[in-house]
């Protein structure tokens, strides 16, 4: 086995920390005047101070980090319209590639550059407003525009890989995997999540198997953990997700958990002897919140994971993953298709969606592991399927399950893809009409499966 390389992630932020920089250094030299205070927006450094990026990725590399993430976790439009300031976005994300870049092609060895975008501030998924819980912030298109923009930024500069991380929402990287694929198709992208507590689930209450699936249509170089909590802590979880991810595992912690100050007090030391237990299990480590240089040195090296084939089953997911064994009409349930079932669509015409929802979810604590979703016929069906996929996000007795986007209408399929976490399926196609490869292109980079005529499954 080969030893895991060592990388750092966005524990720069942590050591901006230590500069005791003010507001001053935040925004003098911005080419725009932001509308609120900037100190803490990072991403400003890259053109106010990049003195101070360059000495911190300079630092990790002396530390033999052997992959360095760039100064860009929040470079999305999305979050610096907060500040007013997203049309820097491209600027911002293309000089912390670059001042990145420098520093890794000044070292004595090779050093890679992984493009860090973040979470994000708004989630697809999630309830914003109880009061409307269809209601969303932003859609998934706005996200993916706000991704492949910051990508083809970060690409332009010189990263040599994507990390989408700090993941909590599925729906939210799979807007920026899409957004990456636009910006560079086959561009490589490593996706790490943020999962709470022992229970391995993300925020939206996703375990990490179904959060695996719902991204596992793009190319990945590895997926796994970073944030969350201690090495402690998740070394179970890791041992766990090691058991079964077909595609390297990478693992970057906390350096522990934070104390009442928001700080993070275990030593290089303590954080070296919990990583050790990561031996055999992972392929890249590295340190998160709280991981100083110091940390990163004093990582042993370990055994690299050997990485298992691929499972041929099909396997799908809502919150939870479910494996496809047979013929699908054994897992579906048909309580959300107006085609099949009249009292669903009643309800649908009357606009009682509490309703249907609460119908749809006695079929699925049936037993169901497939919902299908057909709307066909109602009014403006892509705002009504919008509408319902998102009511379904809200409520976990449904959203456990995978979806069957269900519908002749391009627009109503590619909107149900687009409110949905999970691995899907979307059909019908039928590969015998001339856009057919088209179409099931874009289907699949929405993360779906496709299927063709009487619910077959094509690919």
């Amino acid at each position: 086995m080969e030893k895991n390389s060592v990388f750092t992630t966005d524990t720069l932020r942590q050591e901006i920390l230590g500069f005791n920089l003010q507001e001053e250094d935040f925004r003098k030299g911005l080419p725009l005047s932001p509308t609120r205070d900037v100190k803490g927006n990072n991403e400003c450094l890259n053109l106010t101070r990049p003195d101070v990026i360059r000495s911190i990725h300079r630092a990790y590399i002396q530390a033999g980090a052997d992959i360095i993430e760039t100064n860009s976790f929040g470079a999305n439009a999305l979050v610096q319209q907060d500040y007013g300031l997203e049309s820097l976005v491209p600027q911002m994300a293309f000089e912390a590639a670059r001042l990145a870049r420098q520093e890794a092609d000044a070292a004595p060895r090779k050093v890679w550059v992984a493009g860090s975008m973040g979470p994000g501030s708004k989630s697809l998924s999630l309830v914003a407003d109880f009061a409307r819980p269809e209601w969303r912030p932003c859609s998934f298109d706005e996200v993916a525009a706000a991704y492949e923009e910051e990508a083809r930024s970060l690409i332009e500069g010189g990263v040599d890989l994507i990390m989408i991380e700090t993941c909590f929402d599925a729906l939210n990287a799979k807007a920026a995997l899409y957004g990456v694929h636009r910006a560079r198709p086959g561009f490589p992208v490593i996706v790490s999540v943020s999962v709470s507590g022992s229970s391995a689930r993300t925020l939206t209450g996703q375990s990490l198997e179904a959060f695996f699936l719902a991204v596992s249509h793009a190319p990945l170089a590895a997926f796994g953990l970073n944030c969350s909590m201690g090495a402690e802590g998740l070394l179970p979880i890791v041992r766990d997700l090691a058991s079964w991810c077909p595609v390297p595992v990478v693992c970057y912690p906390n350096a522990g958990l934070p104390n009442a100050d928001g700080g993070y007090d275990e030593s290089p030391e303590t954080m070296a002897c919990h990583m050790a237990e990561l031996d055999g299990l992972v392929n890249l480590v590295g340190g998160c919140c709280g991981t100083s240089p110091d940390h990163i040195r004093a990582i042993p090296e370990l055994r690299a994971r050997t990485v298992p084939q691929a499972d041929k089953q099909l396997k799908v997911s809502g919150l939870e993953a479910w494996t496809l064994e047979g013929d699908l009409t054994s897992a579906l349930s048909t309580a959300a298709n107006v085609q099949e079932s009249p009292e669903f669509a009643g309800m649908m015409e009357r606009e009682e969606y509490d309703d249907a929802l609460y119908y749809a979810s006695e079929q699925v604590c049936e037993g169901a592991s497939v919902l299908d979703i057909n709307l066909d016929g109602l009014p403006d069906t892509p705002a009504a399927m919008e509408r319902f996929v998102r009511l379904i996000q809200s409520d976990p007795s449904v959203s456990c399950a995978a979806l069957l986007i269900d519908s002749s209408d391009w627009e109503t399929l590619l909107q149900g893809l687009k409110n949905a976490q999970g691995r899907c399926l979307a059909g019908p196609l039928n590969p015998e009409d001339p856009d057919f490869e088209e179409k099931a292109a874009i289907l699949r980079s929405l993360g779906a499966v496709v299927i063709g005529p009487n619910r077959g499954l094509l690919c």
